[in-house]
């Protein structure tokens, strides 16, 4: 499947090369693995906060897939198993140049339903299965063992409230006249309510400070934009693996898109974060993670636009096998 969004990346980047009328936002996304997503790590945004007056509501899914076996030394790990975190958020504009907004996720761990299809999709475009023709379909597997020792486990389907998230973003730069150049400093605090034993939740509080862009000026086509941001996450000790865990990660996102018809929007994006554990020689801990993303949006109405995306693992084994992506969101 990656050599297919290698060519949409390329197609769309030669779309961004040619001053636009409306800027195309980034994926709201980042990485679903199942040690990774119960941690801070924020989706970028977009490079403008909202017009005075407007508020934003967005319910969404993100369906991720994960097969993944590793064996070095001491250490041994199985992901196996479909996240599925549904996302219920809120901003709203909070004076001069700031807006303000709260995320409460909905996580499940399950066997889920997809692994049929994959084995199916691998099968047809002789595709290597990695692994997933060893083991039954739809089961639920997230260990991890270490020195003897089961430090994760977790095989029992469940779901529950994850970690809400308190959001705040200040416009350092307003779009021109002449162009649609915006900067928005954005933080982000992630706050312990959900199960740590369940995967839920990571058991400590987490700080994400980053800096985020959007450009569709010179030099681009009069429907494109590009967009991007970089930053830091700061983590309190959890509880999910606390000796291996690392204090902050850096954390970024580059993206392109175009407006190819009056109401949609083709883009892909690149995610990248650096590892969230350390002494590990396992790629799924201890390796930097870099995804794909690639989709669109389709406005339905005024205020009212789907977003659709399939997320693929660049890094392999960094991140889940693949993450569908669903959105609706209302900005009014």
């Amino acid at each position: 499947m990656k050599w297919f969004h290698f060519i949409i990346l390329g197609a769309f980047l030669l779309l961004s090369l040619g001053a636009q009328a409306r800027p195309v936002t980034p994926f709201f996304t980042f990485n679903q693995s199942p040690l990774v997503q119960l941690y801070g790590l924020p989706a970028i945004e977009a490079a403008r906060i909202l017009n005075p007056g407007e508020q934003s509501y967005r319910l969404q899914m993100d369906l991720a897939n994960n097969f993944s076996v590793g064996r070095s030394g001491a250490e041994s790990i199985i992901l196996d198993g479909e996240t599925t975190r549904l996302t219920l958020a809120f901003s709203g504009h909070g004076g001069r140049n700031f807006e303000w907004g709260i995320q409460i996720p909905y996580v499940s761990h399950s066997g889920g339903v997809l692994d049929r299809f994959i084995r199916r999709w691998h099968d047809t475009f002789g595709m290597s299965q990695g692994g997933r023709t060893d083991v039954s379909n739809n089961e639920l597997n997230y260990q991890y063992v270490r020195d003897g020792q089961t430090l994760v486990s977790q095989t029992l389907e469940g779901d529950g409230v994850g970690d809400i998230r308190l959001s705040a973003g200040w416009q350092l730069l307003r779009p021109g006249a002449d162009d649609d150049t915006a900067v928005t400093l954005r933080a982000s605090l992630k706050l312990p309510t959900g199960d740590s034993e369940q995967l839920r939740g990571s058991g400590g509080t987490d700080l994400a400070l980053w800096l985020n862009g959007g450009y569709g000026g010179y030099g681009l086509g009069p429907s494109a934009s590009v967009f991007g941001g970089l930053g830091v996450l700061l983590m309190d000790k959890g509880d999910v693996l606390p000796e291996l865990q690392r204090n902050s990660v850096l954390f970024g996102s580059l993206g392109a898109g175009a407006w190819v018809l009056p109401r949609l929007s083709l883009k892909v994006q690149l995610d990248f974060n650096e590892a969230i554990y350390r002494d590990s020689e396992l790629a799924q801990l201890g390796d930097d993670s870099l995804q794909l993303s690639v989709g669109g949006s389709l406005r339905l109405a005024k205020h009212t636009r789907i977003e659709l995306a399939v997320v693929e693992d660049i890094a392999v084994a960094t991140a889940p096998d693949v993450v569908f992506h669903a959105a609706i969101v209302v900005q009014q």
